[in-house]
């Protein structure tokens, strides 16, 4: 352990300061041979001090520094003495809790920071407290909620960490995203040369014309006859004029490579984003809303479409005209041209002053925008909730506080800019003011010509024009650079469903079988929703399952179809992980029925054959008939070309539901599972969703999940599930003799109900 001790990033391995470490060892705690050293942040008192916890192999201590006269141990308990280990949820942080003696006894405490920590130790506790060996592996010392590189904690497992975003790791990204594009935007850079060249050349053009045409005498050139004068006017005036056209040409050309590029930039990166939201697990799209993730899908790469138009006629050609325009005036006066350069430093200052007061404020702009996004989705999905209850004006005045909120936000910058802007115009006219004061004086004592002069205020318009653009390039950067994070913030969120590096294939059965060993699972970091839970579902058994609201049913799909993976435990199918079997083989065997059939905007066919468009029309006709839904089906005007809402607006809600069957029948899956399928509906259209269902799931495992405990009765066994745990299991006359859990509901919903549901409570003999 002394080595162990040593390796103090470990979380399982901590090591104890030197002088709390001597005291332990003098209280009769063996560090030395201690198999697991946690660190927590609270005292059972709740007040915030380092208290560790030190399992050694036959008792767990946990030692802090002592109070006056005290002593360093504080709760000491033998293992033989604990028959069971876990954590309990708390306000701000929670518990760890030995059941010893049938009682409950707080061993530590922790705050929300360390509750994944502890939720592993306790992991770890229940092997010890079962007799089997305390291991700590080197996987053990990840931290999913953690960024890898930096140690903050993230907001979930896998998100992305913005503090390793910054502006400059987002910019090096950015360009890299160019590689593909690199030939193309070579190109773009060399028509953008050629408009440079051309750019300058009018000046040198139009101190010809007057120094040798207009005002030879002044510039000490000999005064040339009017038909040579007029001759060398009109081939510098062609030029001027080819010039012009030529720039022209080429800005045309540029512009369109430009757009090509710049629309197939956003096109890749938008479908690249959307590629990678449907490889993330359900649990990102329970931490965001819709709006948000259409903004960062639809707005935020729309921000890109600019990227090579600056990165090669903006940003870049700017710089590379000042530089141009800059040897030119030197070429003419180095003295003027170091007087138009006054203005530099203090323009450069500025925009570095103004990029760092503006670009934390557009994160606050997007923020504004996936909130009204957000707000706004949320309102016109629910406008029927809206109108039943009659919130019209408090979902206007909701609407307005989003919608202030983002105009607000954009007010600030646009305040800051409208300040900015003017007032580097004001430093860019010193320096023309500068150019004429100096430059006339010079003309005046003959020390320059006029030609001279005018070339040099023609360039110096050109000079000033490409460095204001430069200083709006801190706008146009601060906002891409907003959204390309907000963009590679999605991009590296990690999906916490992955495939297995083994993926086996689901051995073929008659009929799928499914076991739950040992479960443990939980959506928050603590709070475990379902808790140690076995049970097997046979092969073509029908399975009813049922429970109190919160008790873990729906849980239960999302384990199976493995939108969520267990926290400890397994979920077998056919005798094989879910976790070995191939993402697609998987979703392809379990077919799912749920209380909300959602339909998408389209025919009704369209909605039938979604998960198996390859289906023949009779094969759909036979399932919609299964499902009971043919019949209704072919009284709407167009059959199964009907053409139907979102979330199948036009059908009813039982309507729905029996598309919904039949959909699932289509699918043909192996594993078919109901989740409240029957719930929502009136009795006649129950009635007929349960004639389809005994169709469907004939010879097909089946596990239902209802609240109508009536629906179940004809199950070939029905689990019982309370606080995440199974609590009885059987046939419902088994269960009504047991007068249990499962007893107590269906006499609740008898006694609830004007018809009896059930016709007994008392099995039938």
């Amino acid at each position: 352990m002394e080595q162990r001790q040593g390796t103090d990033t470990h979380p399982l391995q901590r090591r104890l300061p030197a002088e709390l470490d001597e005291l332990a060892r003098a209280e009769g705690v063996d560090t030395g041979a201690a198999l697991l050293i946690a660190q927590t942040d609270l005292n059972l008192s709740g007040a915030y001090e380092p208290v560790y916890l030190i399992v050694e192999q036959d008792r767990l201590t946990t030692v802090g520094a002592p109070a006056r006269g005290g002593t360093a141990t504080r709760v000491t308990v033998a293992r033989e003495e604990v028959h069971d280990i876990g954590t309990r949820a708390g306000v701000g942080g929670g518990f760890l809790e030995a059941v010893i003696e049938d009682a409950a006894v707080e061993i530590l405490a922790y705050s929300n920071r360390s509750a994944p920590l502890f939720q592993r130790v306790a992991d770890k506790l229940q092997a010890w407290v079962a007799g089997d060996p305390l291991v700590v592996e080197a996987a053990d010392r990840e931290e999913p909620d953690r960024c890898r590189t930096c140690g903050v904690r993230l907001e979930a497992p896998g998100e992305a960490c913005r503090r390793c975003l910054s502006p400059g790791s987002v910019l090096g990204r950015v360009v890299g995203l160019m590689r593909p594009y690199a030939g193309r935007a070579s190109l773009m850079m060399g028509l953008v040369l050629i408009s440079i060249g051309v750019t300058v050349l009018p000046p040198q053009l139009i101190k010809v014309i007057t120094d040798r045409v207009l005002a030879p005498g002044q510039a000490g050139n000999p005064v040339l006859p009017d038909a040579e004068a007029v001759a060398l006017l009109v081939r510098m005036v062609a030029l001027l004029l080819g010039a012009y056209l030529a720039d022209g040409i080429v800005q045309s050309i540029h512009l369109r490579l430009s757009s090509a590029i710049g629309t197939q930039i956003t096109y890749d990166l938008r479908s690249r984003l959307f590629r990678h939201l449907m490889r993330l697990s359900v649990s990102y799209y329970d931490r965001y809303s819709t709006g948000q993730i259409m903004s960062r899908v639809v707005n935020d790469t729309e921000q890109l479409k600019g990227l090579i138009e600056q990165a090669t006629g903006g940003f870049v050609a700017q710089l590379i005209m000042v530089i141009v325009v800059g040897l030119m005036l030197f070429s003419l006066n180095w003295q003027l041209a170091l007087v138009t350069l006054v203005p530099a430093p203090l323009v450069v200052a500025a925009a570095v002053f103004f990029w760092r007061r503006i670009y934390p404020r557009y994160y606050r702009i997007w923020d504004a925008r996936s909130k009204l996004n957000g707000a706004l989705n949320s309102i016109l999905n629910g406008v029927r909730v809206v109108k039943a209850f009659g919130q019209e004006r408090r979902e206007v005045s909701r609407f307005h506080r989003t919608s202030g909120y983002l105009r607000d936000s954009f007010r600030r910058v646009e305040y800051m800019t409208a300040s900015f802007q003017p007032g580097m115009a004001v430093l860019f006219q010193l320096g023309g003011i500068l150019v004429w004061f100096m430059g006339g004086r010079s003309v005046l004592n003959d020390a320059m010509t006029l030609g001279t002069l005018t070339a040099i205020l023609t360039y110096l318009a050109m000079f000033y024009v490409p460095l204001r653009q430069l200083t709006r390039m801190a706008n146009w950067l601060t906002s891409f650079l907003s959204a390309a994070q907000r963009t590679f913030e999605v991009l590296d969120t990690q999906p916490l469903i992955l495939e297995s590096a083994e993926i086996r294939p689901i051995p073929a059965q008659p009929a799928a079988s499914v076991r739950f060993d040992r479960v443990e699972f939980s959506y928050e970091r603590d709070e475990r929703v379902i808790d140690d839970l076995s049970f097997e579902v046979r092969p073509g058994e029908h399975l009813g399952v049922v429970g109190k609201s919160g008790s873990g049913k729906t849980t239960l799909i999302n384990l199976i179809a493995r939108f969520y993976d267990v926290t400890a435990g397994s979920v077998s199918i056919n005798g094989v992980d879910v976790r070995n079997l191939s993402l697609p083989e998987l979703r392809r065997f379990v077919g799912v029925v749920l209380q909300e059939s959602f339909l998408f905007r389209g025919t009704i066919y369209d909605n039938l054959t979604y998960g198996n468009p390859e289906v023949s029309f009779d094969a759909v006709v036979e399932a919609a008939m299964a499902a009971n839904a043919h019949e209704f089906i072919m009284q709407k005007p167009l059959g199964y070309d009907t053409y139907i809402g979102e979330r199948g607006a036009g059908l009813s809600g039982g309507q729905r539901q029996r598309v919904s069957i039949a959909r699932a029948l289509l699918y043909d899956p192996k594993l078919l599972i109901l989740d409240e399928a029957t719930s929502s509906v009136d009795t006649e259209s129950e009635h007929l969703i349960k004639d389809a269902l005994e169709r469907v799931t004939e010879g097909r495992t089946t596990i239902a999940i209802a609240h109508r405990l009536s629906t179940l009765r004809n199950c070939d066994r029905i689990v019982v599930l309370d606080g995440g745990r199974l609590r009885e299991q059987g046939t419902h006359e088994e269960l009504v003799r047991r007068r249990g859990v499962y007893y107590r509901l269906v006499k609740i919903q008898t006694d609830l109900a004007r018809d009896a549901v059930v016709e007994s409570l008392e099995p039938s003999r």
